[in-house]
């Protein structure tokens, strides 16, 4: 799984991604347009993109892309 690739799947459920740049210490929750739908759209996004279930404390307990992305790499 590539870094780039992932920050790009993860600014993708942003709905002004055109206009965010997000680093692997960006944290996500910080961004204006971040909402709970937001959250829901990158926790299917991980699901469909990498099999990778995550429950509602887990997410809410990571606040980068790159614990996201460790995340991923866990439990893939």
């Amino acid at each position: 799984m590539n870094k780039d690739e992932f920050i790009e799947n993860v600014r993708q459920q942003f709905v002004d991604a055109e206009e965010l740049t997000l680093t692997m210490d960006s944290q996500f929750r910080n961004f204006e347009t971040y909402d709970s739908l937001t959250g829901m759209t990158i926790m299917v996004m991980l699901e469909d993109e990498y099999s990778v279930n995550i429950s509602d404390s887990d997410f809410s307990s990571k606040k980068t892309v790159n614990d996201l992305y460790e995340y991923v790499l866990l439990n893939k």
